[in-house]
């Protein structure tokens, strides 16, 4: 699965470029929705432990929320921040 994740991101990574100044506006729903994918049959939807949702405050540039219900109460949480799905190009100098 790993490797076939990895593929499907290679795969778009023209796209995921982040330099406006030169024109390059990522579009990180384009990697997002294959992490989605993969992680669809683990979702509470479709009997896994998994609340996923996608959240966009600009279009396609969405972030993925990952939840994993503990079972501790709700004062017991695990969270996890950070991730880029975005690549700064890097000098050519």
């Amino acid at each position: 699965r790993f490797v076939g994740l990895l593929e499907k991101l290679i795969g778009v990574t023209e796209h995921l470029q982040n330099n406006p100044a030169s024109g390059l506006v990522p579009r990180e729903d384009l990697a997002s929705d294959s992490i989605l994918e993969l992680l669809g049959p683990f979702t509470e939807e479709n009997g896994g432990p998994l609340r996923i949702q996608r959240v966009s405050f600009v279009e396609g540039r969405g972030n993925v929320i990952i939840e994993y219900p503990g079972t501790g109460g709700a004062d017991a949480s695990v969270s996890f921040v950070g991730s880029h799905l975005d690549v700064v190009p890097g000098d050519p100098q």
